[in-house]
């Protein structure tokens, strides 16, 4: 996400905008993985299904909240741009670059917090983990 507040108007994809959509894709999902499992450590089997669907609510719930706050920064932001400018062609693409790069640098901070509480609030034990799992034959 830090990287994509450089880009510019004339920013090229290859240079500027695959390589960090590369590393934000597999960021999101070296973390995604890890995330789910961590949120249904110590659920009871009984329990999975539940804590399963409660998990997949909250992530379409927390990606569609985050979607609408970072659109706030970023209408915000070209708003913010266009208030003291004439609004050209030139200028609008302007804005709309900027209003981007602000969201990103709002995004990156969210995933900072974001990762510094679950550091700092999340503590999972060896003893925690399941290393056997029983098998039901009926």
């Amino acid at each position: 996400m830090l990287a994509l507040t450089q880009i510019d108007v004339d920013s090229s994809f290859m240079t500027h905008l695959l390589p960090a959509q590369v590393v934000l894709g597999l960021g999101l999902g070296f973390t995604f993985m890890p995330l789910s499992s961590l949120a249904l450590v110590g659920v009871p089997e009984h329990d999975a299904g539940a804590a399963s669907a409660t998990l997949n609510a909250t992530q379409q719930i927390g990606g569609s909240l985050g979607t609408a706050l970072l659109n706030t920064f970023f209408t915000s932001a070209v708003t913010a741009y266009l208030a003291s400018r004439v609004p050209d062609q030139a200028t609008m693409a302007q804005a709309a670059v900027h209003g981007y790069s602000v969201a990103f640098a709002w995004g990156a901070g969210l995933i900072l917090v974001a990762g510094l509480a679950t550091m700092l609030l999340i503590k999972v034990r060896k003893e925690d983990l399941a290393t056997t799992s029983a098998v039901h034959l009926g």
